[in-house]
């Protein structure tokens, strides 16, 4: 296993800035101080509420709060405003990894500190610049320079625990140079300073570095000696005792004593669980798994692994998230502009069915007048009564064509409700792909450490995981590709060819998408999804993307009606659709059960009829329950019946035939 590198500046650096707090009032109260406070005073608050916002990982607002902080600190010529805004924002850029902005604020913050002669000042930008710029981007010569300058600072000073924390930061510089004999030279120093001040934190931590260093240079034995010193010392005195448990269990795993490694592994592992570090929990994890496979504990090996594999994923998923929050600071212009064409497409949409159906109506009227005038022609005189039948039977056939493409549009409509669920449903398997890709990656590069050193039980232990892995980014993959194909298999024209079809699957499919559709048009609707799907039911004849249409329509319908009862029910409701399927006397039977507000006995007989609709002007078509209808009893020779109660909800039951 790779040995960590822990910096012992990060331990102890201090990033400018007040405490991040959640409330909004807190930056409402900030943004009342700018309305009468002085210009520097003005400064120093756009520098607080700047905090709060990337706090809220609010990055856009945070970087504008710290850039108006420097423009007015740029107006008024104040230095020491100007040097605060210049820090604030080479730290801020230094969180994002953005080397060269962070060293461009820096460095002018620098030359400030310079010319004001504040060495407070030029000591706490070094420490930015050198201990984190430089370092983190491997100029370690520069990184030295500034540490020379602060290391003069802190001993004209004469503080000794700034001066331990100078001899603390060059022993990690050292370390990272792989120059171990200095390092162990200038932490042996910390740790002589710390004795004689009785500081007990840096006593410990520069034990441990000492250790480290030993450990660097492979003399396992005496990085042990100074680890056990560490660890032991900072829980008797009750101090933080970092990462020194680790280092324990995982040198006497490099020594083969591996009882002692265990030991001290779950030793370090309740230390773990009781700070909640999840980071170093995972650590432990991998290195407990390590131990097991050394000692042929193949199950408790796995479980171990099951366990970093986890933590590995939730602090994978927390890191993606703060990586889109970074994104979107970027791309925030962007998705206005996707957003106002959504909005664009969607109206044009609902402008042409609205169209349409207008159309239809005043057709429909057109009709009725033809059939009044006819027959009022005919009572007349009789006459011309062949070429109005003709007139009659051309306007009946465009009344038809035009309630077809009525019909058309509603299912081309109905691609636009899967899009939210399809891409939160896909996005589901990808991320497992992603991560155990990850996983894999870093397992590879332990396999040809193994491979190298002649462990071949280890490396063949470790090619057992990586195939375990792979076997579950392929059935991800698959399923992530059986989202696209039902998408694909939903949007096309039906071609007329039936397919043996798994009911269980396709409903169970449809009613994941019917959700997450609805949940992407309004975020506060939840509700509970059940599944009773008979084991044994037998593949059936279907065109699989009509079928697709009848579970997307009974799906949609339950959740809206669950979702309307929500906002009139008592507190304790809790929305639930249930899908249930049998095989009963030669039908496949499907039960689409909701605990909604029901459906009046007086319109069953009429919801099935095109046009009809019970939901608000804008919000319905009337066209699903119809096309639902033609598709199970016209195109699939089934039937649908309705069960409903009033205040207790409704069953849909269709019954589908094996022949």
């Amino acid at each position: 296993m790779k040995k960590r590198a822990i910096g012992h500046f990060v331990f102890i650096y201090l990033v400018f800035g007040m405490q991040v707090f959640a409330q909004k009032s807190v930056i409402d109260s900030l943004n009342a101080i700018l309305a009468k406070s002085t210009d520097t005073t003005k400064v120093k608050t756009f520098i607080k509420i700047g905090n709060e916002y990337k706090g809220k990982n609010n990055y856009d607002k945070a970087l504008s709060a710290y850039l108006d902080a420097l423009k007015l600190a740029d107006s008024v010529q104040n230095k020491e405003c100007l040097f605060l805004s210049l820090k604030q924002l080479a730290t801020f850029y230094n969180n994002l990894n953005k080397n060269d902005q962070a060293l461009e604020f820096g460095l002018r913050a620098q030359k400030i500190a310079e010319d004001q002669g504040n060495k407070q000042n030029l000591y706490d930008i070094l420490d930015l610049i050198g201990g984190f710029i430089y370092f983190n981007s491997g100029k370690y010569d520069k990184a030295t320079q500034c540490g020379q300058t602060m290391m003069k600072i802190a001993e004209a000073k004469g503080d000794k625990k700034q001066i331990i924390y100078m001899q603390m930061w060059f022993g990690d510089l050292y370390r990272a140079e792989r120059k171990f004999d200095l390092s162990i030279e200038i932490y042996s120093r910390a740790l002589q300073t710390a004795k004689e001040i009785g500081d007990k934190d840096y006593l410990y931590s520069s034990t441990n570095g000492v250790g480290m260093a030993y450990d660097g240079k492979g003399q396992f034995n005496n990085a042990l000696k100074y680890y056990l010193d560490a660890f032991n010392g900072a829980e008797n005195a009750k101090v933080s005792t970092n990462n020194y448990g680790f280092n324990v269990a995982e040198t006497y795993f490099k020594l083969k004593d591996y009882s002692r490694a265990l030991f001290y592994a779950n030793r370090y592992l309740l230390l773990c669980n009781k700070s909640g570090n999840n980071y170093e929990k995972r650590v432990d994890y991998g290195l407990l798994r390590e131990i097991y496979v050394a000692t042929n504990q193949y199950k408790e090996a796995y479980q171990a692994f099951d366990q970093y594999n986890k933590l590995y994923f939730l602090l994978h998923s927390d890191d993606v998230q703060n990586k889109m929050n970074l994104l979107q600071a970027g791309f925030n212009a962007e998705k206005q502009t996707k957003e106002i064409e959504f909005l664009q497409n969607k109206a044009l949409l609902q402008s042409k069915l609205k169209n349409v159906l207008t159309a239809a109506s005043i057709f429909l009227v057109v009709i009725l007048f033809l059939i009044a005038n006819g027959y009022r022609l005919k009572r007349k005189s009789g006459r011309n009564l062949s070429s109005k039948n003709d007139e009659l039977n051309q306007a009946i056939n465009n009344l038809k064509t035009t309630q077809n493409q009525l019909i058309q549009s509603a299912k081309m409509a109905s691609l636009g409700e899967l899009t939210a669920g399809i891409a939160h449903e896909i996005q589901n398997p990808l991320n497992f792909v992603n991560n155990f890709s990850d996983v894999n990656a870093e397992m590879i590069g332990e396999l040809e450490d193994e491979l190298k050193s002649g462990n071949i039980s280890e490396a063949l232990a470790i090619a057992g995981d990586i195939k375990e892995n792979e076997r579950k980014i392929n059935h991800h993959g698959k399923r992530a590709d059986s989202i696209v194909k039902g998408m694909l298999q939903h949007s096309k024209t039906a071609s007329g060819s039936k397919e043996p079809t798994d009911i269980n699957i396709l409903a169970d499919e449809y009613m994941r998408l019917a959700y997450h559709g609805l949940r992407a048009k309004d975020k506060s609707f939840n509700s509970e999804m059940t599944t009773r799907f008979a084991s044994d039911l037998p593949k059936i004849n279907v065109l699989q993307q009509d079928m697709g249409r009848v579970m997307l329509n009974l799906f949609n319908n339950a959740f809206y009606a669950v979702n309307q009862n929500a906002k009139t029910a008592r507190n304790d409701y809790k929305p639930e659709v249930t899908i249930s399927t049998s095989f009963e006397k030669g039908y496949v039977i499907i039960k689409v059960k909701d605990n909604g507000v029901g459906i009046p006995d007086a319109i069953k007989e009429k919801i099935m009829q095109p046009f009809f609709t019970t939901k608000p002007t804008g919000e319905g078509t009337g066209l699903g329950l119809s096309i639902t209808y033609d598709i199970v009893v016209k195109g699939h020779g089934g039937k649908i019946d309705i069960n409903s109660v009033i205040g207790q909800g409704a069953e849909f039951i269709v019954s589908l035939p094996i022949n």
